[in-house]
């Protein structure tokens, strides 16, 4: 089985590339440079409070503004592989305000990247391309034209991954395609080897999702060549690399091959802090001892990866709210100055106001008017955008976020990307339905699943299983339940339990 949640471990790495043009003597650069790859590989995926404090002491030794930078990048990168993303979007956004300060036009550029990948990883798709596009701007004022091609090739596999999300493979195979032209030129032996490994599983991925086995553990296999090569193949970098292989060999059904690779994966997730990389790796453990019937073992990782993915989930939630505080913080501190335009602003939007409220009335009326008299009249969805909520819905259904208590209207537009004009049509045209049903009916089916494939759950109480279907109260779980299925949750626990008996 491919597994369709796709991890993301493959942060925007850009500062293993070489760096010889800026004014360092060759030894104080290559002194530096060793540390931090030390750091940033091998530490951070080891002992990340250890990495955090080596980054900082290497920012405190720093001899120059782009040391100090650097130093001060790794710290973020090391918060995001804990997936403290909150925290390392706050120290990127910090650094860069000290990057285009100091004119400091390579760095403003990666980190730029940087945040474009930490916005896509909680979701913000639009806002990361945004960054992406701020440094590819930036990267125009590069001295150095190597340095230019290095930073486009990372966009690309940045953009690759973007594609991934998006479930558009052959984009993103695209993508990877261009950027592997200038990791394969990369002058430094064990920076190429990291970063083509990377590229390398990404490929294998997307070949994977395509349905394409073989292809897909070649290119895993080169992965893994390159992760050993690069000295990180004890890394989070590298169980990432090994889970895929495994999983490749899952899905060819060659179980000898995948239970090493796997048992490889599981021995390094163990001990990480990396929530998505053990979710991952124990859905595909728990897969393999499903299919080599050792029943026993299939139960405990099963069971590990449903409480890694509640566990997730729920950091996630957590990730979303910290990137917003302090947004939200950076943005009352800049606008602390300008008080008084607002308050002007508010009055002049609070004269308006009225005015506006009774024509969006008016045009409301006229709308609602036009829609009773003659539907025939009204919009219609085209293909194009049928097709992506048809795809986006079924992202959204298989991702489990509408477990989320928190999960609303305005939250899954903003996660579609779309307005909420076309969706209200969509879900009445192809699922008969508006949104507070579809979402019940996604949460009821899928306890509904969960009563049924795991004993376990026919003991759980009635105000648990609301609570883990996303529900905020156990009378009104009762009510879904019985409106959805047309029994009661302790009625069909009893008929399952007795059939359960029966058998």
């Amino acid at each position: 089985m491919i597994f369709k949640k796709k991890i993301n471990l493959l942060f925007f790495f850009p500062f293993l590339l070489s760096t010889s043009v800026f004014s360092q003597t060759e030894n104080q650069s290559k002194k530096f440079d060793s540390i931090y790859y030390h750091i940033a590989v091998n530490i951070s995926s080891a002992n990340p409070v250890k990495a955090i404090h080596l980054a900082d002491s290497l920012s405190l030794y720093s001899v120059n503004k782009y040391q100090k930078i650097k130093s001060l990048m790794l710290v973020a990168d090391i918060l995001a592989k804990q997936e403290k993303r909150g925290e390392a979007i706050v120290k990127a956004l910090e650094v860069l305000e000290i990057a285009k300060e100091a004119k400091e036009y390579v760095l403003l550029a990666r980190n730029y990247g940087f945040l474009a990948t930490q916005y896509r990883m909680i979701g913000f798709l639009d806002k990361g391309k945004s960054f992406l596009n701020e440094g590819i701007k930036v990267s125009r004022l590069f001295s150095d034209k190597k340095q230019v091609v290095n930073y486009i090739a990372m966009c690309n596999q940045e953009l690759a991954e973007f594609a991934l999300e998006e479930k558009d493979y052959k984009k993103t195979i695209e993508y990877l395609q261009l950027a592997m032209l200038t990791f394969e030129k990369e002058e430094n032996a064990q920076t190429k080897c990291f970063v083509m490994a990377n590229a390398e599983e990404m490929l294998g991925r997307s070949y994977l999702f395509l349905g394409d086995v073989d292809q897909a553990i070649s290119h895993f296999s080169k992965a893994n060549f390159f992760i050993n090569d690069a000295g990180a193949g004890n890394t989070i970098w590298a169980s990432l690399i090994y889970q895929s292989l495994g999983n490749a060999f899952l899905e060819s059904k060659n179980l000898d091959s995948a239970g090493v690779y796997l048992k490889r994966s599981l021995s390094i997730s163990k001990d990480s802090n990396h929530g998505s990389l053990k979710q991952r790796v124990f859905r595909s453990v728990s897969e393999y001892y499903y299919q080599i019937k050792e029943i026993d073992s299939f139960t405990i990782y099963n069971s590990k990866y449903n409480t890694q993915l509640a566990k997730n989930t729920a950091e996630k939630r957590l990730m979303i709210n910290s990137a917003y505080n302090s947004l939200n913080e950076r943005s009352d501190k800049k606008s602390s100055n300008n008080k008084i335009y607002v308050i002007i602003l508010m009055v002049l939007l609070s004269a308006f106001g009225f005015y506006f409220i009774r024509r969006k009335r008016s045009i409301t009326k006229e709308e609602d008017s036009v829609e009773v008299s003659n539907k025939s009249s009204d919009f219609t969805i085209s293909q194009k955008t049928e097709d992506y909520l048809e795809t986006k819905l079924k992202e959204f259904e298989e991702s489990d976020l509408f477990l989320d208590k928190n999960m609303s209207l305005p939250k899954l537009l903003g996660l579609l990307n779309i307005n909420s004009k076309y969706f209200r049509r969509f879900l009445k045209n192809n699922k008969n339905t508006d949104y507070n049903n579809y979402i019940i009916r996604l949460r009821i089916y899928y306890i509904k699943e969960k009563l049924i494939t795991d004993k376990e759950y026919l003991n759980y109480k009635i105000s648990y299983l609301a609570e883990e279907c996303g529900f905020s109260s156990h009378s009104k779980f009762s009510a879904s339940f019985k409106s959805v299925l047309g029994v009661s949750p302790s009625e069909f626990i009893h008929n399952l339990k007795d059939d359960t008996i029966s058998s």
